[in-house]
């Protein structure tokens, strides 16, 4: 994100095709989240993992040859629709076949920690090169890190021949995903763990400036957060899960205290209250992450795994594409800031979503 926005502005984007170009990417990721879960069950993982890596890289090149910011959204499209291919096949990838323990749980803070770590590490090595050698120069790079990605992706699922479905099997339909209380509470949470970190991602770096923070500084806002989730979901597995009770009450103190986050980055003035505020943030989404991703495994048939997990996803993309401009809409028309909103609305799906969670007990 740091490199799009100055690379879609330098070929004519206005704030309406600025959006074109970040909310497309979204659109499309759920919808390749669902065909990604369909294929999950029908065939395996290593398809979509494959498909999507090339497909990502093949999009990634695709960026340098954009002459206007229609072009450049059409491709975000497509790079949507890959990587939400991608990214169920990834998680699936590690958990199919994989019975409920220390081993699976394990695998899932890998998953999680290598995500945030990504985060951590991308922006600002893209930053550095797009200043360096300008902006095709990182998707020059990007592409061929995808690219190698995916042929390491291939080689693998060749060498890995048991994790593949039992073909054979009557599957189930979303219709049975979707009836299942457990993942719909699921769905629920996702929202609102997803929906307030886009409101944070979105409306932090204004809030720090008007606190008196510079770029770098907020810049290690995120990367405070970012840290914070990585730490707390390496030591899920083995320290926390056992002493939080397991994934529901992990997902749920998890959503509580990125609702004070939230709160108490909305009433700080100065840097230590943000930073502190970041902190809890990155605490919060970790539990919170960690917990979900072991309550949809944990509550799906093997019959229909693949599409509770690309549902998941797409439940997760929602999220960060409505949120923002919604508490965005009400701070412009109630002067209510967004972090509240996304508080109020967070601390509803815990609410929501324990409720229906809690009928399969």
């Amino acid at each position: 994100m740091p490199v799009l926005a100055p690379y879609a502005i330098s070929l004519g984007a206005t704030p309406f095709t600025l959006g074109l170009v970040v909310g497309f990417y979204s659109l499309f990721n759920i919808i390749g989240n669902f065909t990604g879960g369909l294929i999950i069950d029908a065939k395996s993982w290593k398809h979509p993992l494959v498909l999507g890596l090339a497909g990502v890289s093949v999009m990634l090149l695709l960026y340098t040859y954009a002459d206007n910011a229609y072009q450049l959204a059409v491709i975000r499209a497509g790079h949507g629709l890959a990587g939400g291919l991608m990214i169920p096949a990834a998680l699936a990838c590690l958990t199919v076949k994989e019975k409920a323990g220390f081993t699976r749980d394990v695998r899932l803070a890998i998953f999680g920690a290598t995500i945030g770590l990504a985060s951590v590490t991308g922006p600002p090595v893209a930053g550095i090169i797009a200043n360096l050698h300008g902006f095709h120069s990182v998707y020059y790079m990007l592409a061929g890190l995808m690219l190698a990605s995916a042929g390491l992706a291939s080689w693998l699922s060749k060498i890995n021949p048991d994790n593949q479905p039992c073909n054979g099997e009557p599957r189930g339909s979303f219709g049975q995903v979707i009836s299942s209380p457990a993942i719909k509470g699921t769905f629920l949470f996702a929202l609102g763990t997803t929906g307030s970190t886009g409101t944070l991602a979105s409306f932090l770096p204004g809030h720090a400036e008007s606190a008196g923070l510079d770029h770098t500084q907020t810049g290690l806002l995120f990367a405070s957060f970012a840290l914070a989730a990585i730490i707390l979901q390496s030591s899920w597995p083995g320290i926390i899960k056992p002493r939080v009770n397991g994934n529901f009450f992990g997902c749920t103190n998890g959503l509580l205290l990125i609702c004070l986050a939230l709160i108490m980055a909305a009433i700080s003035t100065r840097a230590p209250g943000l930073f502190i505020a970041l902190i809890i943030y990155g605490c919060g989404f970790g539990l919170s992450f960690q917990g979900m991703l072991g309550m949809v495994l944990e509550n799906s048939d093997p019959k229909w795994q693949g599409r509770a997990i690309g549902l998941f996803f797409a439940a997760y993309s929602v999220g960060i594409a409505l949120l923002p401009p919604l508490t965005g809409l009400i701070w412009q028309h109630t002067f209510i800031f967004p972090f509240y909103t996304a508080a109020f609305i967070a601390f509803i799906c815990i609410l929501a979503g324990s409720k229906i969670y809690q009928k399969i007990s």
